[in-house]
């Protein structure tokens, strides 16, 4: 019991924090409404990588710092993702259907690059300073920054590629870096190194005539590797897919207000909301990753990667209900469709990836996991025929047949 009432919650800084969340992800989706090249689809998708990594540098390093988390730092980084959530909208211009007024580069490019390098900064700074090491997630301690500012001042085509080169440079220096010990050493010795240059820096500094004589250098904390606090960890990530629900919930109730409500639009912006309701109830029951809970959870940094995953899948999905209601009598373009049921798909898949790591049982696997993937791939591919009100229909149940598992097998 008094483990219990010691469980550390998401602070209220933390929740003020992820208001900027709800704002990126509104753009994002509009943005990606509009996409109408794998191009397109793929720049949304390095923009939200862009914003789910510093939200999510910042929210471990708040994890780890727990009561002394610098509420400056963590502000600060706020009103970064508020520029790089305006700036959406003017990122390549040249990738906008239908505008070319702005240059390769623009303003708000460069305006996106630099807040997400400078809160990218704020996050290694601040665990630095409090001498933690963390090894869980290492890019929240560093970035590799040279693709992102050369992608400015080189062509699309190129820049293309250097954004993606930067974001998997990211993923794989985070995951090989929590798997190898070794790696946590180095980096420790490395802040060590630059904690120990900046004193003796201090130490010149206070010959000068202006400084007090009162005043004298900080010592270095001591370098440790930081532990992660589990139960804090999921509570917040599950708040951000929460939150990415709340994006697509909006988008629901945006798309109906030009709409003359006639019995298809109705029954397709009630199943979308129904499928909106039963993808809550997938997060409070399982979690972020959703799959009945085991004893065997996912390590930190695949749960992170799952996290990535989810939520821009749920990302994808707002995209394709904004797009269906509009439509509800016709058919759905394919890009729509795809959005809503490839992004199922993408859920399922990682249903499955942490069923199988918790070791959940085979009926769950071949009666709802395994189903449900099949019929997001197929609606997916081969669903053009069906109505768009339809679709919504298909979309809203199959997550309340997964959602079943738990009343009709485990209840």
């Amino acid at each position: 019991m008094a483990d219990e009432a010691s469980e550390r919650h998401a602070s209220w800084l933390e929740l003020f924090f992820d208001l900027t969340v709800v704002a990126a992800a509104a753009q994002i989706s509009h943005r990606l409404h509009g996409a109408e090249t794998i191009g397109q689809v793929a720049i949304c998708a390095a923009m939200f990588y862009a914003i789910w990594s510093v939200w999510t540098a910042t929210s471990v390093y708040a994890n780890v710092a727990g009561e002394h988390t610098r509420r400056r730092a963590v502000l600060r980084t706020m009103l970064g993702i508020g520029v790089m959530a305006a700036s959406v909208p003017g990122v390549w211009p040249g990738l906008l259907p239908g505008h070319s007024g702005e240059p390769h580069g623009g303003s708000r490019t460069i305006a996106f690059t630099v807040a997400f390098l400078i809160c990218r900064g704020i996050a290694a700074q601040s665990a630095s300073r409090d001498g933690k090491v963390i090894g869980f997630w290492p890019a929240t301690q560093g970035v590799m920054a040279a693709p992102w500012v050369v992608a400015l001042f080189v062509p699309a085509e190129t820049a293309y590629w250097l954004w993606f080169g930067g974001i998997v440079a990211d993923l794989l220096f985070s995951v090989m870096g929590a798997r190898n010990p070794k790696a946590m050493e180095q980096r420790a010795s490395s802040i060590r190194q630059q904690r120990e240059s900046e004193l003796r820096r201090a130490q010149w500094f206070k010959w000068l005539p202006f400084r007090r004589r009162d005043e004298e250098p900080a010592k270095p904390p001591l370098i440790s590797v930081a532990r992660v606090e589990r139960g804090h960890l999921d509570e917040r990530l599950g708040l951000f897919v929460i939150i990415v629900l709340g994006e697509a919930l909006a988008q629901v109730v945006a798309a109906n207000t030009d709409l003359d409500w006639d019995w298809q639009v109705g029954l397709a912006s009630l199943a979308a909301f129904w499928l909106l309701i039963e993808l809550w109830q997938l997060t409070t029951l399982y979690g972020f990753t959703p799959a009945p809970r085991s004893t065997t959870p996912l390590e930190p940094w695949a749960a992170l990667l799952a996290h990535l995953v989810v939520t821009g899948a749920i990302v994808a999905m707002a995209a394709g209900l904004g797009g269906l209601i509009p439509e509800a009598g016709e058919h759905l373009e394919t890009k729509e469709r795809w959005y809503l049921f490839g992004g199922l798909a993408l859920y399922f898949v990682i249903s499955g990836v942490a069923g199988v790591i918790g070791r959940v049982r085979l009926r769950w696997f071949l009666g709802w996991q395994i189903p449900c993937l099949l019929v997001s791939v197929l609606v997916a591919a081969l669903g053009h025929p069906l109505p768009a009100w339809s679709l919504a229909v298909v979309a809203a149940v199959v997550p309340t047949w997964f959602y079943s598992y738990n009343r009709l097998v485990k209840g």
